[in-house]
């Protein structure tokens, strides 16, 4: 029975022997503005069958904002914020100076597919220049995947032999890997509000393109945070540290590639739940050599134990109580999401060292250790 709030329940009917047709209720086609002789778009979701109206200026989204109004910080935040919602066009009105045109522009070269289009002595305008139907989130997603990892391989190389000038290009890097998850981020945005942007071409969402793009942005922002200690790192470390914390990383960026290839490739829970416990065990590796380089008390032992904050994850599996509140290299266990979301079941992980055989921490562990904000 229909309700004023619907849904709608109606039969589909067979009409001249080769069309099918369903009929609208009166008052709601009234109340949609809708008339005899409208056109209306069909679009197949999978399980869903979206009807939409054709809007030829919806796919020109505009937003405008006013340089009188706004500092330009704050221009240059509204036009990346603009952008990542979706907008079309951004016009700054109000006869805008030199350093608010700047302030566009700079915002504009850090993101993808936009450019200022438009310049007058009143307003400056930006216009998104994409394709929706050109866009590869898959291939998006790869980029940044091979991106951030050479950072957080240059990284540690970088710190472990204090290089600050190779730091330095790892961290000129970072703006690379942001801009790549502004474009998923907008789609992601875009789908919210547009049926036509339905993110893949595969089971997979933009929502899952999202998550697994956010986590990987993460790997970057610890690259950045590890080649940053290369500026305090004088003296190279001891060898077997070094060969340590080198293997440690090769396996947490093995744990990304993992867990980002299942969930691109459909992986089985068999595989999926291995990278689970791989990320486990690279966890008790970390932990054993972060009690090591206590206990030997090295003079660059601070500056070494943040690097180990962000080579690896920092939670077990078996420990999580959030989903997706992690550290280090990425995580596998968010990147996977979609597929544990349907019905991924893992055995209980190794605890090789259970919570009651773990050494306290001590007020000299915080000062050697950074703090885990999560």
């Amino acid at each position: 029975m229909d309700t004023p709030d619907g849904p709608y329940d109606r039969k589909i009917q067979l009409t001249g022997g080769t069309t099918y047709t369903v009929s609208l209720p009166k008052q709601w086609a009234i109340a949609q503005s809708v008339e005899n002789g409208d056109r209306v778009r069909l679009y197949d979701r999978g399980d869903r069958l979206l009807v939409t109206q054709p809007d030829d200026d919806g796919s020109r989204r505009t937003v405008t904002a006013s340089a009188v109004r706004h500092a330009p910080a704050a221009i240059e935040r509204v036009l990346t914020a603009a952008y990542v919602a979706g907008a079309e066009v951004v016009r700054i009105e109000g006869q805008p100076d030199r350093e608010v045109r700047d302030a566009v522009r700079k915002a504009v070269a850090g993101l993808v597919g936009i450019e200022v289009s438009e310049e007058t002595d009143d307003a400056i305008v930006a216009r998104a220049m994409l394709d929706v139907d050109d866009l590869s989130p898959k291939q998006t997603l790869a980029q940044m995947e091979s991106t951030a990892l050479r950072m957080h391989e240059e990284a540690i190389s970088a710190a472990l032999n204090g290089d600050a000038e190779r730091g330095r290009r790892v961290r000129v890097q970072d703006d690379t890997v942001d801009r790549l998850f502004g474009l998923i981020a907008r789609e992601f945005q875009r789908s919210l509000v547009d049926v036509r942007v339905d993110g893949a071409g595969s089971d997979l969402t933009t929502f899952d393109y999202y998550t697994a793009a956010r986590q990987i942005e993460r790997v970057a922002d610890h690259a950045v945070k590890i080649a940053g200690t290369a500026d305090q790192i004088e003296t190279p470390p001891p060898d077997d540290v070094v060969d340590d914390v080198t293997r440690l990383g090769t396996e947490s960026r093995n744990l990304v590639r993992n867990a980002l290839s299942a969930m691109l490739n459909d992986g089985n829970a068999e595989t999926l739940c291995g990278v689970l416990a791989d990320a486990d065990r690279v966890v008790d590796d970390a932990e054993s050599l972060d009690r090591r380089l206590y206990e030997r008390a090295l003079p660059t032992g601070y500056a070494l134990a943040t690097v180990l904050d962000s080579v690896t994850p920092r939670q077990r599996h078996s420990d999580r109580r959030v989903r997706g509140q992690r550290r280090g290299g990425g995580d596998p266990d968010d990147a996977s999401r979609s597929r544990d979301q349907r019905g991924l079941t893992c055995g209980p992980t190794d605890e090789r060292m259970s919570h009651q055989h773990r050494r306290p921490t001590t007020d000299t562990d915080r000062r050697l250790t950074p703090t885990d904000h999560r």
